[in-house]
């Protein structure tokens, strides 16, 4: 890979690290994430992966992304479960506070939180007991039968069934800023920080704009050889994004599955989500240059850096677009594949040039290290 490619990829990898990375945690990360019954956490888990459960005992906190995430009913967490996934659930014993934020959550009947509960989901369900107050935003709430709240359920929700009497407190609703999906933030005391989804969505755009502006500024050449990868073969770019999303993941299990595998499954999980973020961003820029090239509005896109920069921005409006339609998760999944593959064909091209196996770029033309911004 060239030298200047090389630094980017340097300097980004080490921004995650630093970002995801907190002190004195045990780190977990892979398809399937488990603290077996019998087996004691010492101190807070960070676990990332598609199925996060608790068996056994975490006498600390829990940080948990994943899937699904569980606390199964031998499971003890003795400090503040803060979880986001899929789907998570409490059929176990959480002894601090819990922040949710998910497509689903429920607390089961043989469910315990120990101190306050901060839901933003699509669905809520608590048929367990909760010490503290219950604060919820979701589109649909049911507090079944068996439910014990010590303190009061605070609820924005157009959806929201109380059955039986297990509330001590009040059960009033409040407008906590839920709008059909929530981005949640650990607000400490006083729970759940809900904000609209828009202003996530302008944020995350903001992340992207930043990423492919790094791209466009430090290594043009190589987002254009990236771009011309996906327009010239988006089918073929599309099937190594494929397998680039399924495969490291499996790799990364199999190599957490030794001791000495573990710090390197951690880097390698960095790598991962770099890589997929890199990939949508790219991909995206991919998109905006086939819109303008469509509407004949760049025909010279390699003209001059403007037009990069108009097919950057193009493409992040695509993506910011397709979070508030239907279906539009499937057009950024198929943006982020086309993205990765183009990605991983063009370093594995400058790869083999740099070893003589080839002589020609990503698109076909004739390599040029001498006279390649992202030279080697």
């Amino acid at each position: 890979m060239n030298l200047s490619v090389s630094r980017l990829f340097a300097v980004l990898f080490v921004v995650l690290l630093v970002a995801v990375a907190p002190a004195a945690a045990d780190e977990r990360v892979g398809g399937a994430v488990v603290v077996a019954a019998g087996e004691t956490v010492d101190g807070t888990l960070d676990a990332v992966g598609g199925t996060v459960v608790v068996y056994g005992t975490v006498d600390g906190d829990v940080n948990a992304v994943g899937g699904t995430v569980q606390i199964a009913p031998s499971g003890v967490v003795t400090g503040d479960l803060l979880g986001s996934g899929g789907a998570v659930t409490i059929e176990g014993r959480v002894d601090g506070d819990v922040d949710v934020g998910a497509g689903a959550f429920a607390l089961r009947e043989s469910g315990v939180v120990g101190g306050a509960l901060d839901v933003g989901a699509g669905d809520v369900v608590i048929d367990g007991a909760v010490a503290g107050d219950v604060r919820i935003g979701a589109d649909r709430v049911r507090i079944g039968p068996t439910a014990a709240v010590g303190g009061s359920v605070t609820y924005d929700s157009d959806d929201f069934a109380y059955a039986g009497s297990g509330v001590a407190g009040t059960v009033s609703r409040a407008d906590l800023g839920y709008g059909g999906s929530v981005v949640g933030f650990d607000g400490g005391p006083g729970g759940l920080f809900a904000v609209p989804s828009w202003v996530g969505v302008a944020y995350r755009t903001l992340a992207h704009l930043a990423l492919g502006a790094l791209f466009v500024l430090v290594a043009p050449k190589f987002a254009a050889d990236v771009r011309d990868a996906g327009l010239t073969d988006a089918a073929r770019s599309g099937g190594i994004g494929l397998l680039a999303l399924v495969g490291v993941p499996l790799a990364l299990v199999l190599v957490a599955v030794t001791v000495i595998g573990i710090p390197l499954a951690l880097l390698g999980g960095a790598a991962y989500a770099l890589l997929l973020w890199a990939g949508l961003v790219l991909g995206a820029y991919t998109f905006g240059a086939w819109a303008l090239r469509a509407a004949d509005a760049d025909a010279d896109a390699d003209a001059d850096s403007d037009s990069a920069w108009r097919a950057l921005a193009v493409g992040l409006l695509v993506v910011a677009l397709t979070q508030f339609v239907p279906g539009g998760g499937l057009l950024r999944l198929a943006l982020t594949l086309v993205g990765v593959g183009a990605v991983v064909t063009v370093v594995r091209a400058r790869y083999d040039g740099r070893d003589g196996d080839t002589g020609t770029g990503p698109a076909g033309r004739p390599s040029n290290p001498e006279g390649d911004d992202v030279a080697a």
